[in-house]
Protein backbone atom coordinates (compact mmCIF):
# COMPACT_ATOMS: atom_id res chain seq x y z
CA UNK A 1 0.00 0.00 0.00
CA UNK A 2 1.70 3.01 -1.24
CA UNK A 3 1.99 6.23 1.27
CA UNK A 4 0.31 9.02 0.95
CA UNK A 5 2.51 12.15 0.75
CA UNK A 6 1.65 15.49 2.46
CA UNK A 7 2.46 18.80 1.49
CA UNK A 8 2.18 21.03 4.69
CA UNK A 9 1.86 25.02 4.01
CA UNK A 10 3.05 27.87 6.46
CA UNK A 11 0.12 30.14 6.64
CA UNK A 12 2.47 32.80 4.82
CA UNK A 13 2.54 30.04 1.86
CA UNK A 14 -0.91 29.55 2.31
CA UNK A 15 -1.61 33.09 1.66
CA UNK A 16 0.47 33.41 -1.28
CA UNK A 17 -1.01 31.17 -3.23
CA UNK A 18 -4.51 31.83 -2.32
CA UNK A 19 -3.78 35.75 -2.89
CA UNK A 20 -2.03 35.02 -6.57
CA UNK A 21 -2.85 31.81 -7.77
CA UNK A 22 -6.39 30.94 -7.74
CA UNK A 23 -7.18 28.91 -11.08
CA UNK A 24 -11.06 28.49 -10.73
CA UNK A 25 -13.76 28.48 -7.74
CA UNK A 26 -16.33 25.59 -6.96
CA UNK A 27 -19.22 25.23 -4.44
CA UNK A 28 -16.65 23.95 -1.52
CA UNK A 29 -13.20 25.09 -2.80
CA UNK A 30 -10.99 26.96 -4.68
CA UNK A 31 -8.22 25.62 -7.22
CA UNK A 32 -5.06 27.06 -7.19
CA UNK A 33 -1.58 27.03 -9.36
CA UNK A 34 1.47 26.44 -7.43
CA UNK A 35 5.11 26.26 -8.49
CA UNK A 36 4.94 23.44 -10.48
CA UNK A 37 3.55 23.52 -13.70
CA UNK A 38 2.04 19.70 -13.82
CA UNK A 39 -0.37 20.30 -11.06
CA UNK A 40 -2.89 22.37 -9.07
CA UNK A 41 -4.00 22.84 -5.50
CA UNK A 42 -7.56 21.95 -4.47
CA UNK A 43 -8.28 23.89 -1.67
CA UNK A 44 -11.77 23.50 0.75
CA UNK A 45 -13.01 26.87 2.01
CA UNK A 46 -15.56 27.96 4.07
CA UNK A 47 -18.77 28.46 2.17
CA UNK A 48 -18.69 31.97 0.52
CA UNK A 49 -14.94 32.87 1.33
CA UNK A 50 -11.64 32.14 0.76
CA UNK A 51 -11.15 30.91 4.22
CA UNK A 52 -9.56 27.71 3.78
CA UNK A 53 -11.60 24.81 5.72
CA UNK A 54 -10.74 21.28 7.17
CA UNK A 55 -10.93 18.34 4.53
CA UNK A 56 -13.77 15.61 5.33
CA UNK A 57 -13.03 12.29 6.66
CA UNK A 58 -15.41 11.08 4.00
CA UNK A 59 -13.31 12.84 1.34
CA UNK A 60 -10.17 12.19 2.40
CA UNK A 61 -10.92 8.27 2.31
CA UNK A 62 -12.09 8.78 -0.94
CA UNK A 63 -8.80 10.95 -2.15
CA UNK A 64 -6.52 8.43 -0.77
CA UNK A 65 -8.36 5.07 -2.34
CA UNK A 66 -8.05 7.02 -5.71
CA UNK A 67 -4.12 7.59 -4.85
CA UNK A 68 -3.81 3.85 -3.57
CA UNK A 69 -6.32 2.58 -7.11
CA UNK A 70 -5.22 5.06 -9.99
CA UNK A 71 -8.66 5.59 -12.09
CA UNK A 72 -8.58 5.85 -16.19
CA UNK A 73 -9.47 9.02 -17.49
CA UNK A 74 -9.11 10.69 -14.38
CA UNK A 75 -7.21 13.08 -12.56
CA UNK A 76 -5.06 11.33 -10.02
CA UNK A 77 -4.32 12.55 -6.49
CA UNK A 78 -0.20 13.39 -5.83
CA UNK A 79 -0.73 14.73 -2.10
CA UNK A 80 -2.39 16.26 0.58
CA UNK A 81 -2.24 19.68 1.95
CA UNK A 82 -1.72 20.34 4.93
CA UNK A 83 -1.79 24.04 7.59
CA UNK A 84 -0.98 23.54 11.17
CA UNK A 85 -1.46 19.93 10.81
CA UNK A 86 -4.94 19.88 9.09
CA UNK A 87 -5.76 18.51 6.05
CA UNK A 88 -6.91 21.18 3.90
CA UNK A 89 -7.10 19.82 -0.04
CA UNK A 90 -5.03 17.66 -2.52
CA UNK A 91 -2.24 18.13 -5.42
CA UNK A 92 -4.18 16.80 -8.45
CA UNK A 93 -2.15 16.43 -11.56
CA UNK A 94 -2.32 19.38 -14.36
CA UNK A 95 -2.30 19.34 -18.31
CA UNK A 96 -2.15 23.00 -19.82
CA UNK A 97 -3.89 21.53 -22.39
CA UNK A 98 -7.01 20.68 -20.81
CA UNK A 99 -9.70 23.01 -21.12
CA UNK A 100 -13.33 22.32 -19.19
CA UNK A 101 -15.98 21.34 -21.25
CA UNK A 102 -18.15 24.21 -20.15
CA UNK A 103 -15.53 26.22 -21.97
CA UNK A 104 -14.83 24.75 -24.94
CA UNK A 105 -16.09 25.65 -28.28
CA UNK A 106 -16.92 23.04 -30.50
CA UNK A 107 -18.81 21.92 -33.30
CA UNK A 108 -21.77 19.56 -32.86
CA UNK A 109 -19.97 16.67 -33.92
CA UNK A 110 -17.14 17.14 -31.32
CA UNK A 111 -19.40 17.63 -28.77
CA UNK A 112 -21.08 14.13 -29.63
CA UNK A 113 -17.69 12.61 -29.93
CA UNK A 114 -16.75 13.74 -26.27
CA UNK A 115 -20.36 12.85 -25.41
CA UNK A 116 -19.53 9.23 -26.59
CA UNK A 117 -16.25 9.50 -24.51
CA UNK A 118 -17.90 10.32 -21.56
CA UNK A 119 -20.54 7.40 -21.65
CA UNK A 120 -18.13 5.42 -22.17
CA UNK A 121 -15.85 6.29 -19.03
CA UNK A 122 -19.14 6.15 -16.61
CA UNK A 123 -19.19 2.90 -17.98
CA UNK A 124 -16.44 2.06 -16.53
CA UNK A 125 -16.49 3.66 -13.57
CA UNK A 126 -19.19 1.60 -12.54
CA UNK A 127 -17.06 -1.31 -13.06
CA UNK A 128 -15.28 0.11 -10.36
CA UNK A 129 -18.16 0.43 -7.87
CA UNK A 130 -18.16 4.17 -8.27
CA UNK A 131 -21.03 6.11 -8.68
CA UNK A 132 -19.44 9.64 -10.74
CA UNK A 133 -22.90 11.50 -9.69
CA UNK A 134 -22.45 15.01 -10.68
CA UNK A 135 -21.92 14.78 -14.45
CA UNK A 136 -21.97 18.25 -15.72
CA UNK A 137 -19.74 20.04 -18.45
CA UNK A 138 -17.52 22.03 -15.61
CA UNK A 139 -15.79 18.63 -14.45
CA UNK A 140 -15.33 17.15 -17.84
CA UNK A 141 -11.84 18.00 -19.20
CA UNK A 142 -11.40 17.81 -22.99
CA UNK A 143 -8.11 17.70 -24.53
CA UNK A 144 -8.25 18.59 -28.21
CA UNK A 145 -5.17 17.82 -29.13
CA UNK A 146 -4.73 13.96 -27.70
CA UNK A 147 -8.75 13.64 -28.26
CA UNK A 148 -9.39 12.54 -24.66
CA UNK A 149 -12.09 13.29 -21.77
CA UNK A 150 -11.08 12.70 -18.15
CA UNK A 151 -13.12 13.41 -15.36
CA UNK A 152 -12.08 15.87 -12.01
CA UNK A 153 -13.66 16.37 -8.82
CA UNK A 154 -13.18 13.12 -8.08
CA UNK A 155 -13.82 14.35 -4.12
CA UNK A 156 -17.58 14.31 -4.53
CA UNK A 157 -17.99 11.02 -5.96
CA UNK A 158 -19.26 8.03 -4.47
CA UNK A 159 -16.48 4.96 -3.96
CA UNK A 160 -17.71 1.71 -2.48
CA UNK A 161 -19.38 2.66 0.89
CA UNK A 162 -18.07 6.60 0.65
CA UNK A 163 -21.23 8.41 -0.60
CA UNK A 164 -21.47 11.47 -2.79
CA UNK A 165 -20.70 15.10 -0.50
CA UNK A 166 -22.90 17.09 -2.22
CA UNK A 167 -25.48 17.09 -4.75
CA UNK A 168 -26.76 19.57 -7.39
CA UNK A 169 -28.95 20.15 -9.74
CA UNK A 170 -30.21 17.24 -11.38
CA UNK A 171 -28.88 13.87 -9.08
CA UNK A 172 -30.78 15.94 -6.47
CA UNK A 173 -34.20 15.49 -8.18
CA UNK A 174 -33.20 11.87 -8.99
CA UNK A 175 -32.57 11.28 -4.98
CA UNK A 176 -35.73 12.79 -4.44
CA UNK A 177 -37.69 10.49 -6.83
CA UNK A 178 -35.62 7.06 -6.53
CA UNK A 179 -34.41 8.00 -2.36
CA UNK A 180 -31.29 6.47 -3.45
CA UNK A 181 -28.26 6.95 -5.34
CA UNK A 182 -27.93 3.60 -7.49
CA UNK A 183 -26.74 2.19 -10.56
CA UNK A 184 -28.78 4.33 -13.06
CA UNK A 185 -27.84 8.15 -11.41
CA UNK A 186 -25.21 8.44 -13.85
CA UNK A 187 -26.81 7.33 -17.05
CA UNK A 188 -29.91 9.85 -15.87
CA UNK A 189 -26.92 12.97 -15.70
CA UNK A 190 -25.36 12.05 -18.67
CA UNK A 191 -28.86 12.66 -20.55
CA UNK A 192 -29.38 15.59 -19.13
CA UNK A 193 -25.45 16.57 -20.19
CA UNK A 194 -26.44 15.43 -23.48
CA UNK A 195 -29.60 17.29 -23.65
CA UNK A 196 -27.34 20.82 -21.88
CA UNK A 197 -25.10 20.21 -24.73
CA UNK A 198 -26.95 19.37 -28.15
CA UNK A 199 -30.78 21.11 -27.20
CA UNK A 200 -30.76 23.38 -24.66
CA UNK A 201 -27.23 25.48 -25.24
CA UNK A 202 -26.15 25.59 -21.40
CA UNK A 203 -29.12 25.63 -19.68
CA UNK A 204 -29.44 24.52 -15.96
CA UNK A 205 -30.12 20.75 -15.65
CA UNK A 206 -33.61 21.84 -13.46
CA UNK A 207 -34.76 23.98 -16.22
CA UNK A 208 -34.12 21.50 -18.13
CA UNK A 209 -36.29 18.89 -16.04
CA UNK A 210 -38.90 21.75 -16.05
CA UNK A 211 -38.71 21.47 -20.04
CA UNK A 212 -38.97 18.16 -20.18
CA UNK A 213 -42.00 17.88 -17.76
CA UNK A 214 -43.76 19.95 -19.85
CA UNK A 215 -43.00 18.48 -23.03
CA UNK A 216 -41.34 14.66 -22.44
CA UNK A 217 -41.46 13.43 -25.98
CA UNK A 218 -38.83 14.83 -28.19
CA UNK A 219 -39.42 12.19 -31.24
CA UNK A 220 -36.90 14.51 -33.55
CA UNK A 221 -33.94 13.83 -30.96
CA UNK A 222 -34.04 9.96 -30.34
CA UNK A 223 -31.62 8.97 -33.68
CA UNK A 224 -29.22 11.79 -32.30
CA UNK A 225 -28.99 10.13 -28.43
CA UNK A 226 -28.43 6.30 -30.70
CA UNK A 227 -25.51 7.88 -32.44
CA UNK A 228 -23.66 8.92 -29.14
CA UNK A 229 -24.93 6.10 -26.92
Amino acid sequence: MKRFPNIELTDKELDLIIEDGVFDYGGEAIVCRNNNPHSLYKIFTEPGSLTPDVMSDNKYKKILHIYQNPLQDTIYPLATISNRGSIIGYEVTFDEDDEALFNAILQESEKEYYLHKTAIILRYYATQNITYGDVKSDNILINKKTKKAKFCDIDNMKIGDYPIDVMGHGLTEYFEKRKIIDENADAFMHNLLFLEQLKYNEMAYNRILANIAKNPVMPEFCADIMRVI
